[in-house]
């Protein structure tokens, strides 16, 4: 998933195109694909405020703002940078996961987190 993040973010650099002509694109092509597998699939939801309230989180907030965020980084900076940054998904998961429900995570997991930190510092120190 890296691997294809990042060739995306280098393609999506070439392109000067505004993400706003590109996103609805992009999620009309999801929803199609949705579409196209909703029939093959057992399908059943029980709307509720549990359900309803995450869905949008993860449908606004994350999808098109998350999106929006990426495609500003990519315009504006360097994209090692940019793709770096997505090395922080797991340590930030992890947090949430033990802020919010209190699973903690085992030493050698918190060993491989610094590791992953002390590189996220050295891509990002400011060379002299």
């Amino acid at each position: 998933a890296l691997l294809c993040i990042t060739l995306g973010s280098i393609f999506q650099k070439g392109i000067q195109q505004s993400p706003m002509d590109v996103l609805p694109l992009q999620y009309a092509i999801g929803l199609l694909m949705c579409a196209v597998v909703v029939p093959f699939q057992p399908f059943e939801v029980e709307w509720s405020v549990g359900f309803i309230v995450p869905l949008l989180y993860m449908g606004l907030l994350i999808s098109v703002g998350a999106t929006l965020l990426l495609y500003r980084l990519i315009r504006m900076g360097n994209l090692v940078n940019v793709t770096s940054l997505f090395y922080l998904m797991p340590g930030c998961t992890a947090l949430l996961d033990f802020l919010f429900l209190g699973n903690r995570m085992a030493a050698l997991s918190l060993v491989g987190m610094g590791a992953i930190v002390v590189g996220l510092v050295l891509v990002f120190r400011q060379r002299a």
